[in-house]
């Protein structure tokens, strides 16, 4: 696929998600907030988030990051509050705050967005509990995902959500976090007392 028609798609999607959410707003004028309100907030919400993914590529289409002085641990939490509703009936935990380092330079946007689209792989296999926590490794941060499940499995082409997508992305954002030449990864394994584990490592 080259640059333009990708950037029609792109084009195209984010034009659909504003269509949808006026529609939504109207049905709630029409029949009360009640009507779709939590749809229609969900709604603004991939619409934002889509908009602001889209601001992190360059004109290229490269993968830039813009690094700070960030707390992992907060993020974590952060993480863990709005996401463990949304994973439910499974549960979200949170590591332990002393296995992180206090403070590491990274963009906290992507490395959010990364974090999230693994979540969300984790939730399709997971059975009852996934857990979210980050240490420091061979001068790298690694922030790590472990759910219960069977394993990681081969991709399914007949499932519509798994598009690749989500492996891609953490991935980009990896290789975005380089330091004098180390790069940032993404893998994903599986776990010796069962399950799936993935790791984003940062450099």
């Amino acid at each position: 696929m080259g640059p333009a028609l990708a950037a029609l798609i792109v084009h195209d999607l984010k034009n659909g998600l504003g269509a949808l959410e006026a529609e939504l707003l109207a049905l709630q004028h029409t029949h009360g907030e009640a009507v779709g309100g939590a749809t229609y907030k969900h709604c603004v919400e991939l619409r934002q988030r889509f908009v602001q993914f889209l601001a992190l590529y360059g004109v290229d289409g490269t993968m830039r990051a813009h690094s700070a002085d960030e707390s992992p641990q907060d993020l974590i939490r952060l993480i863990c509050k709005e996401q463990g509703p949304l994973l439910a009936p499974l549960t979200l935990q949170a590591g332990e705050a002393d296995q992180a380092p206090p403070y590491w330079y990274f963009d906290r946007r992507l490395v959010r967005l990364a974090l999230e689209a693994a979540l969300h792989n984790a939730q399709r296999y997971a059975r009852s509990a996934i857990r979210l926590s980050a240490h420091g490794r061979d001068g790298m941060l690694v922030f790590v995902i472990d759910d219960d499940g069977p394993g990681p499995q081969p991709p399914d082409r007949d499932d519509p959500q798994s598009t690749g997508l989500g492996t891609a992305l953490c991935q980009a954002v990896a290789t975005a976090h380089d330091l004098k030449g180390r790069r940032g990864f993404a893998t994903l394994a599986r776990r010796p007392e069962g399950g799936a584990r993935f790791e984003l490592g940062l450099a």
